[in-house]
């Protein structure tokens, strides 16, 4: 299984491992890595892996079976090979303004409206999504809690990660902005907490402190159909 450096320091830009497996030629599986698979609605991190002189471009990056692969631009990579990962920084790093901002957005569709999240994406660099079960489409009442999301990004809270375990979670029902809960199976859950405001349990890459976010700004609102609306945003 591959060990996620991701989950233990976020701001890792680069790293040295091993490649453990070769698929097809181009789909590679190192004994460790920064590099973020797709996962949760959240698009994977591009980069490369180099090999002495030899520059292979990570394309895609998906999670199987526990372990995390790599797929690159060509062949070449061979089983014990070692290789120094560099990740897309200004990818990732947008990436993780556009997640924690979702956070935010989603801790004030709950606090102020009693909404959970129902479904999310952020696939690009340029927008985010997310879905929230609100039984009327009021578009004034969306607009004044993206409103309230950019004064707490405006207090520059910081955001801390940590473990907690699955009964602590579920005793405490603020922690699950998801509708559908916590998937069965996980008995220690990732929290991401962005202090003073909201916690919910994360496997993804944030930002340390919600003034690095920018501003959210509403693209686009769109009625799903009874009791799910849907937020495109954008952050600058």
């Amino acid at each position: 299984m591959s060990k996620a450096l991701y989950l233990e320091d976020m701001l890792q830009k680069e790293f040295e491992a091993e490649v453990v497996s070769v698929k097809d030629g181009k789909y590679v599986v190192l004994d460790q890595t920064a590099f973020y698979p797709k996962s949760g609605g959240i698009a994977n991190d591009e980069g490369t892996l180099t090999r002495g002189s030899d520059v292979f471009k990570v394309v895609y990056v998906g999670k199987f079976g526990g372990d995390i692969s790599h797929e690159v631009d060509h062949e070449g990579l061979q089983v014990g090979d070692k290789i120094k990962g560099s990740l897309d920084w200004d990818r990732r790093y947008k990436l993780m303004r556009y997640h924690t901002a979702a956070h935010v957005l989603s801790g004030a569709f709950y606090k102020s409206l009693g909404a959970k999240i129902t479904g999310n994406d952020i696939a690009t660099t340029d927008q985010g999504r997310i879905d929230f079960n609100l039984e009327h489409f009021d578009r004034a009442l969306i607009e004044d809690t993206v409103d309230k999301s950019n004064e707490i990004v405006q207090k520059d809270l910081p955001v801390e990660v940590y473990n907690l375990d699955r009964t602590t979670v579920e005793q405490d029902p603020d922690l699950v902005k998801l509708a559908m809960g916590i998937p069965k199976g996980i008995q220690r859950l990732r929290i991401v907490d962005i202090k003073g405001f909201d916690r919910q349990p994360d496997g993804g890459c944030h930002v340390q402190s919600l003034s690095e976010i920018g501003k959210i700004s509403i693209k686009k609102l769109v009625n799903k159909g009874k009791n799910n609306r849907r937020l495109y945003f954008t952050i600058e």
